[in-house]
């Protein structure tokens, strides 16, 4: 540890206990190494700025507003799509499919969470919507499956001011018959 004394710097060894002190002349203008290898002439006080900062980045942290009810979303129209293309070729879907979502408080009420955001990514589909008053919003998809890919899962994501965000990996799957 090193304490700023005058031009020198002041090295407390802790041996046994019993502090001793060795005072390590610095030069003008001079980084150099003592003889374990540690940089003298670096300000202490660039030690404790970092201390402070990171304290102060983990407070901040701490205040951002987290969720505080979990919410339940699930699909009640449409969970899975199947269509039959005839070939294994790249294939976008014929129709137009309507996904409804429900979303809920996650507790023994299931209160609908209106104003909701629910959205659905993935086999070639990215959409959204809001919920209504119930809690019910219904999304058109059209999903698309790759060259020689015969199922796909679209991922659903629900966000809601006051709660956590929702996702299901596995919402809706796409399948080639």
């Amino acid at each position: 540890m090193f304490f700023m004394y005058g031009k020198s710097f002041i090295k407390i060894y802790n041996i046994v206990g019993i502090n001793m002190r060795k005072v390590i002349p610095m030069k003008k203008h001079s980084f150099r190494k003592d003889e374990e290898g540690q940089v003298l002439g670096l300000p202490m006080y660039l030690i404790v700025v970092m201390i402070v900062a990171v304290a102060v980045i983990a407070a901040v942290i701490f205040m951002i507003p987290h969720g505080t009810q979990t919410m339940n979303a699930l699909v009640t129209d449409n969970a899975v799509i199947s269509e039959n293309p005839g070939n294994a070729s790249k294939f976008t879907f014929n129709s137009s499919y309507d996904v409804m979502i429900k979303v809920t408080t996650n507790d023994e009420r299931a209160d609908p969470i209106a104003d909701a955001t629910a959205t659905l990514v993935g086999a070639g589909v990215a959409e959204f919507g809001t919920t209504n008053a119930n809690g019910e919003v219904t999304i058109s998809v059209t999903p698309t499956l790759g060259a020689n890919v015969n199922e796909a899962n679209i991922k659903l994501m629900v966000k809601a001011a006051g709660f956590e965000d929702f996702e299901d990996d596995t919402a809706v799957t796409v399948y080639r018959l």
